[in-house]
């Protein structure tokens, strides 16, 4: 591999690492997503242990995290047992789906904390109560355009894979 392909492989993944902690992503997951992401091949964890100059167990738990959370598939490679993945269709998509379930998490809460304030009756609890009818009506309004804006990069994710294929 060329110098400057490599520097530039590591910036991206640096990146990633540092960056997709907006999504709730710890510094290991965010590099291995940066990896996956640029690797024009599934990576096995050996692949990837290799890259990161890291030990296999770790970036074995994170994948199993990555798995689970619906970031990365794993694949399969013929004529070897090794497990190999890369990155699920529409990532970023995906990232913003995760999100976007905490956020709706937050909606709950904050519903469940005004329902338990309401039946306090002290000035403290009531403005509890309004912060949390505050935090609801804050999230709620976000978890509508969140929709909006996940719908119409749908439509736009569509019509740029079916221009690349």
């Amino acid at each position: 591999m060329d110098p400057r392909e490599f520097r530039l492989a590591q910036e991206v993944i640096a990146t990633f690492a540092e960056q997709n902690s907006v999504f709730g992503l710890n510094t290991l997951m965010g590099r291995i997503l940066g990896l996956l992401y640029i690797s024009e091949e599934a990576q096995s964890l050996d692949d990837m242990a290799d890259k990161l100059d890291m030990s296999k167990g770790p970036i074995s738990q994170v994948c199993r995290r990555l798995k689970d959370n619906n970031l990365i598939e794993k694949v399969w490679v013929p004529g070897d047992r090794k497990d190999y993945y890369k990155p699920v269709n529409n990532l970023f998509g995906r990232l913003f789906a995760n999100q976007n379930d905490r956020m709706e998490q937050n909606i709950r809460t904050a519903e469940r904390l005004f329902q338990k304030a309401n039946k306090q009756i002290d000035h403290q609890a009531d403005y509890i109560a309004d912060r949390m009818h505050e935090m609801k009506e804050f999230y709620t309004k976000l978890d509508v355009h969140n929709k909006k804006f996940v719908s119409e990069w749908k439509k736009q994710y569509r019509d740029l894979t079916t221009k690349t294929e």
